[in-house]
């Protein structure tokens, strides 16, 4: 007589999770069961044509774990094989872990009963309903090793999905940072200097004054702002970033450390260091005198060290501007090192997993 099957529907990246569930459950049972994972060698052997086995282990299969991460759920795969398992109308469990909760899940996974993977008590549940198909008293569920090993995977799983995801971060504030980054340089440097001081890349060896800043009403170089002032590519770009780092707040799909939320936040707050001067220095240079704006030039190069705020001067507003140059420039510089910090705790084979 056939053994009962148990089928672990898994992704190959999380093998190591789905063969230590295997080599559990069949201990544990016994050998009374057959434990399906397509990662394990003795359920998939060389040679044979995977497809058709796996379809052939879920047909005969009385019970189907699905195991649960915040990147798994997202698979197409493991969605169809616990739509299989409801279809066929046979028990479907959820196991989580790695910080996903079983009411975290999407649909059609969330329909099923699920629990925690790394949970004594759900673990001692699912040993429960398969003793229950073999018409047997339940073994023993406790075992320090089980869950030591599972605790130990969550660790590498859920460090390798937030580099992942700091990877994604950077993809999508590099175009601002880098904007940022030259509308610093250019503010403070002429034409001539800024390329090179541009291309050597260090932000943090950067060093300017508040009479460097007499550059900001230069024409941009960069060739999608060919038209605008450096203070206004500066200023649409920190808006820009703010923009985006809300999505990244408010996108549930990742996972951020706790420093880049709170460096994503502090920027999102900070925008108003650019709402402080921009209307008033727009306002200057939108003058069609143009000698109110050599003047503010000259008034910036030979203002004493270190600025003093004026009553009623127009001074204020360029104060504003060099702060909030020293201001973001500070903030990139954090940034970039979070980002460098996160990204080089997972090796690069990972960085590149599909």
């Amino acid at each position: 007589m056939p053994k009962p099957i148990v089928f672990i529907s898994h992704i190959n990246q999380e093998r190591d999770i789905a063969c230590t569930v295997k080599s559990f459950l069949e201990e544990q049972f016994l050998g009374t069961i057959d434990v399906f994972a397509s990662s394990h060698e003795d359920s998939l052997q060389m040679g044979e044509d995977w497809m058709g086995t796996i379809k052939k282990s879920i047909v005969n299969a009385e019970i189907i774990i699905i195991i649960c991460s915040p990147i798994s759920v997202m698979r197409p795969r493991v969605n169809f094989e616990a739509g299989a398992g409801w279809v066929r109308g046979i028990p479907v469990i959820p196991l989580c872990h790695s910080g996903i909760q079983p009411g975290d899940l999407p649909v059609p996974i969330n329909s099923f009963q699920g629990g925690l993977l790394n949970s004594k008590e759900d673990i001692r549940r699912v040993f429960n309903r398969i003793a229950k198909l073999l018409n047997m008293n339940p073994p023993l569920s406790d075992s320090s090793e089980f869950y030591q090993k599972i605790t130990s995977f969550e660790k590498v799983i859920v460090k390798s999905a937030i580099s992942k995801d700091a990877i994604f971060v950077r993809n999508l504030l590099s175009r601002q940072i880098e904007i940022l980054k030259y509308s610093i340089y250019a503010s403070t440097r002429d034409y001539k200097e800024q390329e090179e001081i541009y291309l050597a890349g260090n932000l943090s060896q950067h060093s300017f004054t508040f009479n460097d800043t007499y550059c900001l009403f230069n024409f941009s170089t960069l060739m999608i702002y060919t038209l605008s002032k450096i203070y206004e590519v500066f200023y649409k770009n920190v808006h820009e970033l703010a923009k985006n780092a809300r999505f990244l707040l408010s996108y549930n799909n990742i996972e951020i450390t706790p420093e880049m939320k709170e460096l994503l936040n502090v920027f999102i707050f900070s925008v108003v260091k650019a709402d402080d001067w921009f209307d008033g220095i727009s306002l200057i240079d939108k003058k069609t005198n143009s000698d109110i704006r050599e003047m503010s030039i000259n008034m910036i190069k030979k203002e004493p060290l270190p600025p003093e705020k004026k009553n009623s001067n127009t001074i204020n507003y360029f104060i504003d501007y060099y702060d909030s140059l020293v201001y973001f420039k500070d903030w990139i510089v954090n940034y970039e090192a979070v980002l460098r910090s996160t990204i080089s705790e997972v090796p690069p084979n990972e960085l590149t997993m599909p």
